[in-house]
């Protein structure tokens, strides 16, 4: 695929240039179609000054991932903040966030997860990536302190909230969705709701304690971090 060379740009901030266009060839065409070298032709630059600031596509799909995390992590804790000050809805508002960032920030949550990212060589997206799941995780652990999600180990409570709105913003995106019509923005209030709904009902028909919950993932970090010391 060969971009169109780009005339706006004059020498001004060349690392954020080179994202912009990336992002929106993603969202357009998919990552397959990001090409340093295309890049460069887009901004009007010669072939080897995006390396000045990407060693490579594998740096530059890192940093991509890095900036989502933090959009998406700002825009979360936005609306969770605005939300009214009661555990579900505070869930819930994270789970509309969520979707919402997905499908109008689409190139960058391509990238985002993808496996061969995690656990990169990139410091700076080690750090990002936990922060927002950690939010969710504060959440659900929020409403088992709230009476309104059961009690005991907190991991499938929270895969299975990230699941449901991970899983529909990435149908929407990928065009996977059988129906037409369907507004993931809409939809997203509701499945939200229905997590809240759902672990409220197990909440309420299983009052005897279950197992201890799991240490947040920032916790076991920390634990970790601790023991490999004293060894």
């Amino acid at each position: 695929m060969r971009l169109k060379k780009k005339s706006g740009y004059h020498h001004g901030d060349l690392r954020r240039t080179l994202l912009d266009v990336s992002v929106a060839v993603i969202d357009k065409h998919g990552v397959d179609a990001l090409n340093l070298r295309e890049l460069a032709t887009r901004a009007g630059v010669s072939s080897g000054a995006p390396y000045h600031h990407f060693a490579d596509r594998a740096a530059l799909l890192a940093a991509i991932a890095e900036e989502g995390f933090g959009y998406l992590e700002a825009a979360m804790i936005r609306e969770r903040d605005a939300a009214p000050d009661d555990a579900t809805s505070r869930l819930g508002a994270l789970g509309s966030a969520y979707v919402s960032f997905a499908t109008t920030h689409r190139g960058h949550f391509r990238v985002m997860f993808r496996g061969d990212l995690i656990g990169g060589d990139s410091p700076e997206l080690v750090q990002a990536q936990p922060r927002a799941f950690q939010l969710l995780w504060d959440a659900v652990e929020d409403c088992q302190r709230s009476g309104v999600a059961p009690d005991g180990d907190l991991q499938p409570l929270v895969l299975t909230a990230w699941s449901a709105v991970h899983g529909l913003a990435t149908l929407w995106i990928d065009g996977a969705l059988p129906y037409k019509n369907l507004n993931p923005e809409r939809l997203a209030p509701i499945v939200a709701n229905l997590i809240s709904d759902m672990f409220a009902a197990l909440a309420h028909n299983s009052p005897s304690p279950s197992p201890s919950p799991s240490p947040s993932p920032s916790r076991s970090r920390s634990s970790r971090r601790r023991s490999t010391v004293r060894r």
